[in-house]
């Protein structure tokens, strides 16, 4: 059996929310100057190849992140819950077990993206070092006289995956965060739902909206859940409510600036119709370089 190289930071049965009745998404991006419309499979992209993998390890221990918990952890078991949005049944037929697999799939979104990846990747470097540089006297102690002057050298020279990898190995832990987990279990969850006549929503590969920290009152979180529907949690029912009440149109619009503006590079929509409100709203790249990822 194949490893897992690519890594869907935006998971398949997610987007294909979007997708037309030949399967396909409208992905939006720039390869140059300016954004371009272009047709393609959920599968192929949304992804980053091994995006999570562990170096160092053997072959069948290098996914053990994405093969092990992304996929079985986070995203199957938010399936269920998300066909009971997508079915506007009321959220009072959520169990326990939906709302904590929502939760950890509202969680991994928010961290699972290719650049927090990245920063993780070397925050936990850096955490990491500065452990290993604590109390020197204790590895002096036991230090041989061929061995590195320091431990984090020692390290570097004998396990450098170790501390490559660290970052990564924090993931699950940030995704199931039991506090934080909680917070969000406890907040007010709604549906927002969108007629044909309204602009469809649209998602991108950054598409969790988080206003303010979890532990904030005005935290309000927001997903795009598929063209006609967006997700909303808020430790306020009355803030619920007035977004609820307000007119549908100019909502949606304020959504879909919020969605482009904060993609990293490629927006999504079920059709080619909101080209030039991407291209007035999805910022250049930063690096002036094409677009080469998936």
């Amino acid at each position: 059996m194949s490893e897992p190289e690519k890594h869907h930071h935006l998971p398949i049965f997610y987007l294909k929310q979007w997708a037309a009745l030949d399967g396909r998404v409208i992905r939006y991006y720039r390869p140059h100057r300016e954004v371009v419309a272009h047709p393609i499979a959920p599968k192929n992209t949304g992804y980053e190849e091994s995006l999570y993998s562990l170096e160092g390890y053997k072959p069948e221990q290098r996914n053990i992140i994405e093969k092990n918990f992304m996929a079985p952890e986070v995203d199957d078991p938010a399936v269920a819950p998300l066909r009971i949005f997508l079915e506007r049944r009321p959220v009072s037929e959520l169990t326990l077990p939906m709302k904590q697999a929502w939760t950890r799939f509202l969680m991994a979104l928010h961290v699972r993206n290719p650049g927090r990846v990245e920063r993780i990747t070397s925050q936990g470097a850096e955490a990491l070092r500065a452990m290993l540089s604590k109390d020197p006297e204790e590895y002096q102690a036991v230090r041989k006289p061929d061995d590195p002057p320091t431990l984090v050298g020692w390290v570097e020279r004998y396990a450098p995956a170790l501390i490559e990898n660290y970052g990564k190995t924090l993931l699950p832990g940030i995704v199931t965060h039991q506090a934080t987990g909680n917070e969000i279990i406890r907040m007010h969850w709604g549906v927002l739902g969108s007629s044909g006549a309204n602009p469809d929503i649209l998602t991108c590969d950054r598409p969790l909206f988080l206003s303010r920290g979890i532990d904030d009152p005005k935290c309000l979180i927001a997903l795009p859940i598929s063209p006609h529907a967006m997700f909303l949690a808020s430790r306020d029912q009355s803030t619920l409510d007035k977004l609820i009440a307000m007119e549908t149109s100019a909502l949606m619009r304020a959504a879909n600036e919020s969605i482009v503006t904060q993609a990293d590079r490629y927006v999504y929509g079920a059709h080619d119709g909101a080209l030039g409100f991407v291209e007035h709203w999805l910022a250049p790249l930063s690096d002036g370089s094409a677009v080469t990822g998936k």
